[in-house]
């Protein structure tokens, strides 16, 4: 699971079931001891995510696990490869280095893994069995989420 602390704000990747624990059996952040909502070890690698460790959540959505600035880098730099492809060959060959392009980008988002990520603390849960009831990303779960997630920041803050 990785996580970014609402209490240190330091991003921590922690294997479920392994975290320390504390008094109550709860997991807490490795680097200031915030107490999670949930317990870490009641996650399990055989069962779908139906609740937060961190914030005890119970809405999540699906994304690809793949890191967004290096697909950008990737898009931008085959987009001017085919436009030099175009100016210099020929257009017909830009096009098939186009279209080889495609399939190549379909195969790798078909064979690329998904993780499950907490709308509330974002928290992403890597190496779980997908739950059929999470869905993709839906932009007005997470403008609900947005005020909630502030609300919870606040909250957090002020108990320290």
């Amino acid at each position: 699971m990785q996580f970014a602390c609402p209490g240190c704000e330091g991003e921590f990747h922690l294997p479920c079931g392994i975290a320390p624990e504390t008094g109550e059996g709860h997991g807490c952040c490795p680097g200031c001891e915030f107490k999670f909502e949930s317990g870490i070890e009641e996650l399990g690698d055989d069962s779908p995510v139906e609740k937060c460790a961190i914030c005890a959540s119970e809405e999540f959505y699906i994304q690809k696990d793949f890191n967004r600035q290096l697909g950008l880098m990737v898009a931008l730099s085959s987009l001017m490869g085919v436009f030099l492809v175009m100016l210099l060959v020929d257009h017909l060959t830009g096009l098939y280095c186009l279209f080889a392009l495609a399939a190549t980008d379909f195969l790798v988002y078909w064979r690329w893994k998904n993780v499950t990520v907490c709308y509330l603390c974002h928290a992403i849960y890597r190496g779980f069995r997908q739950n059929p009831d999470h869905k993709g990303f839906y932009l007005g779960n997470e403008e609900k989420y947005k005020h909630l997630r502030s609300n919870w920041i606040e909250g957090l803050a002020k108990e320290k």
